[in-house]
């Protein structure tokens, strides 16, 4: 059972003052802290982005401590008092996926997961200070998941129905194998290959897929571009495509031990390229090319989009 919601606006004038100040100089340090990070080498850069991590998921607890809380076994909601219907379904869901992708990557929980849920696209979109244009139901970022309401999006209003899109259609699966993969790899992960792993365990529990056309081989984007400027891409149905079909073939031609062993030399701070020659035996290009002659070969492939 729930505990009851709570909220801070029990808290003086002072006190609210002091943990907003709090939470700026955390957000500060954080930032600094990203800029110094990635600057290191291999296993001590995961263990600084663990760090940084940590920081940053202190920081989003500090600046919405004044939103409603609700908590479960392993992770606490925030939300606006017009979400409190929506609470116990983020939370179940939440609860129901957190065990197979939990297992499937070797990940526990040594705290509770902030899950932020936002009333409107827009304000979702301002917590990280994007343009109102962009369009997401979800979001992880250092340790947190931020969601968009189900009142924003899931059409069925009826309390069945809801629930159904919500974890057949809805983004906790996606961005909880986000977070598992990035605590696994301690942040090193290519943006290619934990997009993919998003999908690929998204499908596996939901049945859900993005309803992409098979693109041409030459519309495909290289994989190093798409590790540094994915959110750029002019076609991102494309390189969601891409990224699911990457981890696919990887799984078709070498099995999911090896997207295993993938993610733990990931973790041990190694550089994506020595982890591809050493446990696939090809190289970033060859890689490619090979990957590419496989979706050309596969007969069914393109039956497989929805």
């Amino acid at each position: 059972m729930l505990p009851a919601a709570s909220s801070s606006s029990g808290l003086s004038q002072g006190n609210s003052r002091v943990l907003l100040m709090t939470a700026k100089v955390v957000s500060l340090l954080a930032a600094v802290f990203a800029m110094l990070v990635f600057c290191l080498p291999g296993l001590i850069r995961g263990q600084a982005y663990a760090a940084f991590r940590e920081v940053s998921r202190a920081g989003l607890l500090l600046r919405t401590y004044d939103m409603n809380s609700r908590e479960s076994e392993h992770f606490v909601v925030r939300y606006q008092p017009e979400d409190s219907k929506y609470v116990r379904l983020v939370l179940d869901t939440a609860e129901h996926f957190y065990t197979p992708v939990a297992g499937r990557f070797n990940f526990t929980a040594h705290h509770k997961i902030p899950v932020i849920i936002y009333p409107t696209g827009s304000e979702l979109n301002a917590s990280f200070g994007w343009s109102a244009s962009e369009s997401t139901m979800g979001v992880y970022w250092a340790g947190a998941i931020r969601v968009l309401s189900p009142a924003a999006w899931v059409m069925d209003r009826e309390s069945a129905g809801m629930r159904e899109t919500f974890i057949s259609s809805g983004p906790m699966a996606h961005e909880l194998t986000h977070l598992a993969v990035d605590y696994a790899t301690r942040g090193n992960c290519p943006r290619w290959l934990t997009e993919g792993l998003a999908q690929y365990e998204d499908y596996r529990l939901t049945g859900f897929r993005f309803d992409t056309p098979l693109p041409a081989i030459s519309d495909l984007y290289p994989l190093a571009r798409l590790d540094g400027d994915f959110d750029s891409m002019k076609n991102q149905s494309v390189a969601y495509y891409q990224s699911l079909s990457a981890v696919e073939y990887i799984v078709a031609v070498y099995g999911e031990g090896a997207l295993d062993r993938m993610i733990k030399d990931l973790g041990q701070g190694r550089p994506i390229s020595r982890v591809m020659q050493d446990i696939l035996n090809v190289n970033l290009e060859q890689f490619e090319q090979s990957w590419h002659g496989w979706l050309k070969n596969v007969e069914n492939h393109s039956g497989r989009q929805k």
